[in-house]
């Protein structure tokens, strides 16, 4: 790696030490008013504030009796209470009456609460002979409702900037009305580079030529961001051509992500153009990753431009747009690397042969019992990933795993 990799930077180092010299966020471009439909999946352009609490109005959470908690105090099956009924709280209306001692009104779940009453005992608590309640159970104060903004009040912030809008979410966006967002509008163009790489779409190839697999990896990847990824194709190690494709999409576009050309070879020319676009410099020129240690990423605070080059090899590009490059996007987007991943520790089902001083990834399944299964792979392969639930992380400080250790898993 001598003349390209000077000095590596972890992963952690590098995401805030570019973004940090970048003035991360930077103001993102929104598309207004996208259809809830339409936005599942992508990152939201501005924060999601609640323009009413939730619930809004007092609740039951029972079919039964809307009453005041001290008229029931010692209420039991051998000492019941009898209160009188004095009316029904119709569904989709607010009641106009209010409980008073010794009184109940019928609610119905999900029904709003009548002034004066402060729980509600459920319905086979108690019996009904005319409008004479027998209850024989007592209630706490609070006990089977929900308070007005009792879960958040109005002006919550119910999703922030840059969150994804997906099925944990977007019912709280649709219970205050909000039927659109608006979502990021990060423009992002994905090339690959190299003159043994053709379209994926090739349907005859010539012995030494390989299908582009990297701007399929790189576009999942960016999905997991909630960022729609634009492939400009395959470009060759021409200096000229690169050139100009390098300079163009940065001028329609953001973020420019390829991959290929950040290994050592005297046909690989991104390193000079990142360094251009950087007035000179490149901040990050290696990771100390593994796999995906010539990771190079340059940038122009000015303009609001970013380029990033990733590894060639398909397990390579497929570590390093995960682990690196979401955080990365997220950084921009958000101003805080989040990596989309969710961390816990797991009993190895072998030995993790692992080396000192680097940060490693290896892909993982889980076993029926839990157990961490790491599934071997070397850069080149294609589908190291296929089948993996997520990827054993070993940190820089740590060498071999034994089995039955405790090992450190990022699920997708």
């Amino acid at each position: 790696m001598s003349g390209f990799v000077t000095r590596t930077l972890s992963r952690n180092e590098a995401i805030l030490e570019f973004s940090r010299r970048m003035g991360f966020p930077w103001a993102v471009a929104v598309r207004q008013k996208v259809p809830l439909g339409d936005a599942l999946g992508l990152a939201v352009g501005d924060d999601v504030i609640a323009l009413d609490p939730s619930p809004p109005y007092d609740r039951s959470l029972r079919d039964g009796f809307a009453v005041r908690s001290s008229d029931l105090v010692g209420a039991g099956e051998a000492s019941p209470v009898f209160l009188t009924v004095c009316g029904e709280v119709p569904m989709g209306r607010i009641p106009d009456l209010k409980v008073e001692r010794e009184q109940a009104v019928l609610v119905h779940t999900g029904g709003a609460i009548p002034a004066g009453a402060d729980s509600v005992v459920m319905l086979e608590d108690t019996s009904l002979v005319g409008d004479l309640l027998e209850v024989r159970r007592s209630v706490q104060k609070g006990e089977n409702l929900l308070l007005e903004g009792e879960e958040y009040g109005r002006g919550h912030r119910l999703i922030r900037k840059g969150d994804i809008l997906d099925h944990r979410n977007i019912a709280a966006v649709a219970s205050c009305g909000a039927v659109e967002v608006t979502v990021c509008d990060l423009r992002v163009a994905i090339m690959s580079t190299g003159d043994e790489i053709v379209p994926a779409d090739s349907q005859h190839i010539v012995a030494g030529m390989i299908r582009d697999t990297n701007s399929s990896i790189i576009m999942a990847n960016m999905a997991r961001a909630g960022i729609k990824g634009v492939s400009l194709g395959v470009v060759g190690d021409d200096p000229e051509k690169l050139r100009a494709t390098f300079n163009d999409a940065l001028e329609s576009f953001d973020v420019l992500v390829m991959s290929g050309g950040s290994s050592v070879s005297t046909r690989d020319h991104s390193l000079m153009l990142l360094r251009e676009l950087g007035g000179g410099d490149v901040p990050v020129r290696g990771l100390n990753i593994s796999p995906g240690k010539p990771t190079i990423v340059s940038g122009d605070p000015s303009r609001k431009k970013m380029a990033v080059c990733l590894p060639g090899h398909p397990h390579s590009c497929a570590v390093v747009s995960s682990t690196f490059l979401v955080p990365l996007i997220s950084s921009l987007i958000m101003g805080e690397p989040i990596d989309r991943f969710r961390k816990v520790f797991l009993p190895a089902e072998e030995d993790v042969i692992g080396r000192s001083g680097v940060e490693e990834f290896i892909p993982v399944r889980i076993g029926p019992k839990g157990e961490a299964m790491p599934l071997w792979a070397r850069s080149g392969y294609l589908l190291a990933m296929s089948g993996s639930d997520g990827l054993i992380r070993l940190p820089e400080n740590m060498e071999t795993l034994r089995r039955g250790a405790s090992v450190e898993v990022w699920l997708w």
